[in-house]
């Protein structure tokens, strides 16, 4: 019971930052001589999130590594907490490539007529986030920043302390629903619990933060720099039916891609972790 209370309360403390620090940005205007930032983040949605999100992994940092002195070690760090173990190149490359198919769901999706005049809200936040000085900014925050922090979040730290309370699959579908909670609308809250459930499987197979967050950063990244570059109006011009053949099949490749990850090398990575456990066992015994 004593580990359960422990894990909801590291969870509270995650959540408790986040709205702490989302807070105080949102009254910097309250202090004068923070204007001219103040009105440089109102300008860039996309850098909004950045200083915050980054503002929120460096108090998590400095949360690890204060626990981890007054434990002499005892405790891990943020990136040993969060899973962030090397990925395979194969793996990595694997990744990459469903972010990329990632990005062309999203762009067929978008571009299916009925689905952007029945949920707008879903194009809405790719313009949304473009407007501001610079691609650049926009690729920062919300191609970068943004994706990785929400690994961080929901599939390092909650999926990580979830896990220690319940089965892995239930621990998977709860991350997906806490994910999908917190998106900005119903129709973007249904695709974060699809994203969820996969980014979730990926993190699960391949024992490794990276795997999530290398596929999220791609897709993300791709998503914002496809719009200028006319990608957006290419997939348009095929028409609904071609939109949405696009979308169903990147999904259905990002979903064969993510199985065959998993079979390639989820017990090749369970070997190894098995095999850096018995070393440092066997290096505490030396040292013993």
């Amino acid at each position: 019971m004593k580990k359960i209370a422990f894990a909801i309360a590291r969870i509270a403390f995650y959540l408790g930052v986040f709205y702490a620090l989302l807070y105080g940005l949102n009254h910097l205007y309250r202090i004068d001589w923070t204007a001219p930032f103040v009105e440089l983040l109102g300008r860039n949605p996309a850098l909004f999130m950045a200083t915050l999100f980054a503002s929120i992994t460096l108090v998590y940092a400095l949360a690890f590594a204060g626990v981890r002195r007054l434990t002499r070690g005892g405790s891990p760090s943020l990136a040993e907490a969060a899973g962030l173990r090397r990925l395979p190149a194969g793996a990595a490359l694997g990744c990459a490539l469903i972010g990329v198919l990632g990005c062309l769901f999203s762009i067929g999706l978008i571009e299916i007529p009925a689905v952007a005049e029945a949920y707008p809200s879903i194009p809405a936040l790719v313009d949304d986030l473009l407007r501001g000085d610079h691609l650049l900014l926009a690729i920062l925050g919300a191609g970068l920043v943004a994706p990785a922090y929400e690994e961080l979040l929901f599939r390092g730290l909650i999926l990580r302390e979830l896990r220690g309370m319940m089965p892995a699959a239930a621990a998977l579908l709860l991350q997906a629903l806490a994910y999908a909670y917190f998106q900005p609308s119903p129709a973007l809250s249904a695709i974060g619990f699809g994203s969820g459930l996969l980014y979730g499987y990926l993190r699960l197979s391949l024992n490794s933060l990276w795997a999530p967050i290398l596929v999220q950063i791609t897709a993300m990244s791709l998503i914002f720099a496809a719009k200028p570059a006319g990608v957006y109006e290419a997939v348009g011009s095929l028409g609904g039916a071609g939109a949405a053949s696009v979308a169903a099949g990147s999904l259905l490749l990002m979903l064969a891609a993510a199985g065959w990850l998993r079979l390639r090398y989820a017990s090749r990575q369970r070997l190894a972790d098995a095999a850096g456990e018995r070393a440092n066992l066997r290096e505490r015994t030396v040292q013993g």
